[in-house]
């Protein structure tokens, strides 16, 4: 079920032809990348919400990838960042026995860009975020807060994205995307250092509100500072 939800998550980014019919096989990956966890983190447990919000982190993951691997003009940058993506999950999940082959995976994505001197195919990416947010679904072994932090942990790219949507029509800088990302990353670590660890959903929701909230301005002050 895990292999599947991957693959339909990337092949959505390139068929059907028919861009208006992506989206639905998007949604089916995100859905069958949920299942394949759901007796590590769900069966038998209230975390229903994990369920809504894990679906949207990966569409939003899916929908986030073309945009952010193009805004993200250095090679590896998208690789890079996906990283910091997968050190916030290792920094918070209690079962951490996976994230070995997601450190591999996405090591070798950016490698890969760097020593080939141009971007992988961009399905390749949204495969590896994938994977990314498996390996916190699956490491949170069920904990709430573990849950909430794997999951905001995933927020970078689609952060970069967004801005990039925002500045479509206007020509940007080439160091905003990659601080936007940074803090992004940094707000990522400290919940999971915080919220991701804490006793249980609550203070891990705070956290993440926090640190969300955080994000966003700075974004926000870094994308004024280039607009000037």
């Amino acid at each position: 079920m895990r292999a599947l939800g991957i693959a339909l998550l990337a092949l959505g980014v390139v068929w059907p032809p028919r861009r208006l019919l992506r989206p639905g096989v998007a949604i089916a990956g995100a859905v069958a990348l949920t299942v394949s966890t759901w007796h590590a983190s769900f069966e038998g447990r209230a975390n229903e919400w994990a369920i809504v919000v894990a679906v949207l982190v990966a569409v939003a993951g899916w929908w986030a990838a073309p945009r952010a691997h193009a805004s993200l003009v250095q090679l590896g940058g998208a690789w890079w960042m996906l990283m910091g993506s997968a050190i916030a999950v290792y920094a918070c999940v209690p079962e951490t026995d996976q994230m070995r082959e997601v450190g591999v995976v996405v090591a070798a994505g950016g490698l890969a860009e760097v020593l080939l001197h141009r971007r992988l195919p961009t399905p390749a990416l949204v495969a590896a975020m994938a994977f990314v947010e498996w390996s916190a679904l699956y490491g949170a072994t069920g904990q709430a807060r573990a849950l909430a932090g794997g999951l905001f942990a995933l927020a970078p790219l689609p952060a970069v994205a967004a801005v990039a949507r925002l500045l479509e029509s206007r020509a940007a800088p080439s160091w905003l995307f990659p601080a936007v990302g940074g803090v992004w990353v940094g707000g990522a670590v400290v919940m999971a250092r915080t919220g991701g660890i804490a006793t249980s959903l609550t203070p891990a929701t705070e956290a993440a509100a926090a640190c969300g909230v955080a994000a966003v301005v700075l974004s926000a002050g870094l994308v004024r500072l280039a607009r000037r």
